[in-house]
This record gives structure tokens, sequence and C-alpha cells, in this order.
């Protein structure tokens, strides 16, 4: 089934979000960053929602995914994956990266 899935990179203080297909979760259609304020929260949500997404993948090595969570979980199917499982090549970390990485791994099935 195609739909819109949200693969997101979560920090103290910035989210590094890229929206990809369900069915090709290797080809981003669109790349967005948005903050971790409420507010910032919300246009996140809102924007996630407006493009229909069912899904998000989060990664987060701190306890700064739970507000995400709690604004997404009441719309969409919401997944932690292990920042240690979804490692990067060593030498080539990057925010974009890890969010392209995050639709595979220890996520799916869930």
């Amino acid at each position: 089934m195609s739909y819109p899935i949200a693969r997101i990179d979560v920090h103290k203080k910035i989210l590094m979000v890229v929206l990809a297909d369900a069915a090709e979760p290797d080809s981003p259609i669109e790349s967005r960053q948005f903050g971790t304020t409420s507010a910032e929260l919300k246009r996140l949500c809102a924007w996630l929602c407006d493009a229909g997404v069912k899904e998000a993948v989060m990664e987060s090595t701190a306890q700064y995914w739970r507000p995400v969570w709690m604004e997404l979980e009441p719309h969409m199917r919401v997944h932690l994956a292990q920042a240690q499982s979804n490692k990067a090549p060593k030498g080539r970390k990057s925010d974009l990266g890890d969010t392209k990485r995050l639709c595979g791994g220890s996520w799916r099935g869930n």
C-alpha cells in the first residue's frame, strides 16, 4: 500500500523530518526541519496530517522523543527506533542521513 511515512531524527532543540512513500522508503518525498517547542510540535503534526502520514518512526538517544510521541500518537502510528541499531557507517554521520535510514531496521512489525 502506498502512503507517506515520516522519519524523524529527534534532538534536544531540533527535529529533522523526512517524508517517504511506504512502498518506496528509499526515495524521499520531502524534508523539513522543526523546533521542539509546543508550537513547533503542533506545526509538525499539522504538516504530517495534511500530507496523509499514517506512520512515523523516530530516533532519539535521550528522552527528547517523549513530547514528539505525545503530539503525534493520537493521529498516527508511531515507532521508536534504537539509535545503536541505526548506526551510520563510520565517518558518515548526518541528521538527514539518519532520517533516511530510519525506514529499514528494528521498527518494522512493531
